[in-house]
């Protein structure tokens, strides 16, 4: 299965010179702004009408981020932890196999842009 189209765009960048680069001196008192209201818990921050509604929504966001990570570092190994990645004439696909306490990392691409499908296989022992 594979990942859907992502639903978001950046709101700024940090590298590069597009012009949705953030001055690196607007980012700086951004950043000082919030761990000056994160040291006083956030108070004015969730008393302000426009920006509590915000505030709220992205620790929801970040919660469900959370939980996707523990739910992924907590499957078997059998589970696939790992998508399959698509394009329009290539697969990979990744698997994680225990055989007595022996994890293997098998790695497998499908290259159909020829006339063929060429299936390639590539197996690394995880210590």
């Amino acid at each position: 299965m594979a990942l859907s189209s992502k639903k978001h765009e950046k709101f700024y960048e940090t590298t590069g010179t597009g012009g949705d680069k953030i001055d690196a001196t607007k980012l700086a008192v951004a950043e000082l702004a919030w761990a000056a209201e994160k040291a006083k818990g956030c108070k004015d921050y969730m008393a302000d009408p426009i920006i509590s509604p915000l505030v709220y929504q992205m620790q929801q966001m970040q919660d469900e981020l959370d939980e996707l990570r523990r739910y992924i570092v907590a499957l078997a190994p059998s589970e696939k932890p790992l998508p399959t990645i698509s394009t329009a004439s290539h697969t990979v696909d990744f698997t994680v196999t225990n055989s007595k306490g022996a994890y293997t990392l098998v790695t497998t691409v499908v290259d159909s842009s020829g006339s063929k499908a060429v299936t390639k296989t590539a197996s690394t022992t995880l210590r």
